[in-house]
């Protein structure tokens, strides 16, 4: 069917390839002129595993267009439109200007609503635009999106309507995933608990980690492989690291704390996650700091400035932080990343092994898998591994967060 998707982030680029790949004829829009002049040369504006390859083999599916006169006779048109948090609180004039700009051209389409939003936003849209509205809220993690979108956990229709709703179902029929089908509030929060709880998760085991580099022989991976073990636990997200970061976790957290203390219900716990979150660089750079004493005269040396691996995106990264919190601290801060080219104040290396040689100690920030071969390298400096990529015995010089020292 003829399908639109405005917006083309992270989100909507992925959906764009994923939906054409299903045979679909989609009208993608943007109103970045530029965004759009560089997806028609099929360069996708971010990285991500795939994606490139999708939309290639699918261009003759893909109409790219800034102009939303092109969504004219779609049978849904998905919003893929940012919703950032101005002042701590979720700013939906993306959402609704989306909205109306496609009720202008065509009031038969029916709206899907894939971005990030707080419960009620659907309602409010089909009151200001007058069309049906479907709440489809997305589960992608970046460096997998294309994947994830393919193949989801679940499938959420959320809609006040069920002609609307069968509709988006059968159009992720392809998929062979799981459907649940509810109204559009259930649906907006079932994305925000969901990231919540990841976060919560994230932050458990961290504070299990500070718990390990107190006790003697104590080890995080081994606290939490025991934990994963057990079924109602699952060892998905207790990973011990830096912390969480990235354009959904902490957005998304501090968008539902603020909904949840204006309706006159805190959530403690979200709350607390968060806090434990933005403890995480300044106790880590202490573990630096005690490996590699800050000098003037001194160089230190990061791998990885993404937020994680196999993703260019810094936007509220650990390692990015770490690196800005190092700069002041060191007399040269050098970097390498597989795809972050730039960052203000460090020097680039061009590979894993020219980075390694500019210093006597070496912070891994960000888990790529790349920065594993640093165990086979003979390298005799200090390691101190912020994502436990490593394995303790490399090094007698080797220290990481939710290992004991002693």
């Amino acid at each position: 069917m003829k399908i639109g998707v405005v917006g083309l982030g992270y989100v909507g680029s992925v959906t764009v390839a994923v939906l054409a790949e299903a045979g679909n004829e989609i009208i993608a829009v943007d109103v970045d002129r530029d965004k759009i002049e560089s997806l028609s040369r099929g360069e996708p504006p971010i990285y991500e595993p795939g994606l490139k390859e999708a939309l290639t083999r699918n261009r003759e599916n893909i109409h790219f267009s800034s102009s939303f006169e092109q969504l004219r006779g779609s049978a849904a048109c998905f919003l893929c439109v940012p919703t950032p948090n101005r002042g701590g609180k979720i700013d939906l004039s993306y959402v609704v200007s989306a909205s109306e700009s496609v009720s202008s051209v065509d009031a038969n389409t029916v709206i899907v609503i894939k971005s990030t939003v707080l419960p009620g936003t659907a309602s409010m849209v089909r009151e200001r635009a007058g069309m049906r509205v479907v709440s489809n809220p997305e589960f992608t993690r970046e460096g997998s999106a294309v994947e994830d979108t393919r193949h989801p956990d679940r499938i959420v229709v959320g809609s006040a309507g069920a002609p609307e709703a069968q509709l988006v179902e059968n159009i992720w029929k392809f998929t062979g995933s799981p459907v649940l089908r509810t109204n559009n509030e259930n649906a907006e929060l079932i994305k925000y608990a969901s990231n919540a709880f990841l976060s919560i998760k994230i932050s458990f085991i961290n504070e299990i980690s500070n718990l390990c580099e107190r006790i003697p022989g104590g080890d995080v991976e081994v606290v939490a492989k025991g934990m994963g073990m057990d079924r109602r636990i699952a060892p998905y997200f207790l990973k011990a690291g830096i912390g969480y970061g990235g354009s959904c976790f902490p957005k998304d957290t501090e968008a539902l704390l603020s909904f949840a203390q204006e309706k006159g219900d805190p959530l403690k716990i979200v709350e607390a996650s968060r806090m434990v979150n933005e403890g995480r660089i300044s106790r880590f750079l202490d573990m630096v700091k005690r490996a590699e004493p800050p000098s003037n005269a001194t160089d230190i040396s990061v791998l990885g400035v993404a937020f994680k691996d196999s993703t260019d995106d810094i936007r509220e990264s650990q390692a990015a932080k770490l690196v800005r919190a190092l700069i002041p601290l060191y007399r040269s801060v050098y970097f390498y990343d597989p795809v972050v080219k730039t960052f203000e104040g460090a020097t680039r290396c061009g590979s894993l092994e020219e980075c390694i040689q500019q210093s006597r100690t070496v912070v891994i920030a960000t888990e790529w898998p790349e920065f594993g071969r640093l165990s086979t390298m003979g390298f005799t400096g200090n390691v101190i591994d912020g994502r436990r990529i490593l394995s303790p015995d490399i090094s007698e010089k080797f220290y990481a967060v939710g290992l004991n020292h002693a």
